[in-house]
């Protein structure tokens, strides 16, 4: 018998003792009683709030603050109506203070 043989067989048998104490592992009853969780300390996942238009047109009546947040997230990536109107609306409601240093365009008035 030569000693790749004699290597092989031996790891053969250590893998193979390994792979059965996992089985056994993954069967062998547990006796651990179950933790109990406080129902007030858990932490619980809120609705989404899906918008009420899916269109980038001005919206028909103003917008409230959960809108007008929801409606900058949504439309961050472009510029349109609904966008300038949500800044309109935290602008007024002081949520979002424009930064008088830099040139903005006059946010609701188009170019």
């Amino acid at each position: 018998m030569g000693a790749w043989q004699v290597v092989h067989s031996v790891l053969a048998v250590i893998g193979g003792g390994a792979f059965a104490m996992v089985g056994v592992a993954c069967v062998w009853p547990v006796d651990r009683p179950r933790r109990h969780r406080p129902a007030a300390g858990r932490c619980r996942l809120l609705p989404i709030e899906w918008p009420k238009a899916w269109t980038c047109g001005p919206p028909d009546p103003p917008f409230t603050l959960t809108d007008a947040h929801l409606a900058m997230q949504l439309h961050r990536d472009h510029d349109c109506a609904r966008k300038h109107a949500a800044f309109d609306a935290l602008v007024a409601a002081g949520r979002i203070h424009p930064d008088s240093a830099r040139r903005h365009r006059l946010w609701g008035k188009p170019w």
